[in-house]
This record gives structure tokens, C-alpha cells and sequence, in this order.
């Protein structure tokens, strides 16, 4: 996944190019407690900040859905 992505986030476009030591993380699009699942359509190359912060958003206590 990071080679197909060329090993820059998905969200903010941040490469290791940019950033050395830049950690990068493959995230489930759809997350699997949403019912997603682990395929190369529903996996993306993130940044570590910008996959924390999408994990906040997605699961809020209380949002349904």
C-alpha cells in the first residue's frame, strides 16, 4: 500500500521525500468496526496525525453510524 500510495499521506500529502522519518500507517477506509473490510480498495497510506485525528471523527462517543 505505501509503494502504490508513493509513500505519502492520503490526507495531507506528506511524503517521506518531505519528511525523513515521517511514519506512515495503512488505514482501513471504511474501518472494519463500520464494516469494512481488509482489501486493496479499502486500505490508504496516512501519516500517523492524520490517521489519529480521522480516528477521532470516526468514532466520537455517541455518533451513530
Amino acid at each position: 500500500m505505501k509503494n502504490r500510495d508513493r509513500f505519502t499521506c492520503k490526507i495531507c500529502s506528506l511524503s517521506v521525500a518531505d519528511e525523513k522519518n515521517l511514519l506512515l500507517e495503512i488505514d482501513h477506509i471504511m474501518p472494519l468496526a463500520k464494516g469494512g473490510i481488509t482489501s486493496e480498495g479499502n486500505l490508504q497510506t496516512l501519516c500517523w496525525k492524520c490517521n489519529r485525528s480521522r480516528d477521532l471523527k470516526f468514532f466520537q462517543p455517541g455518533r451513530l453510524g
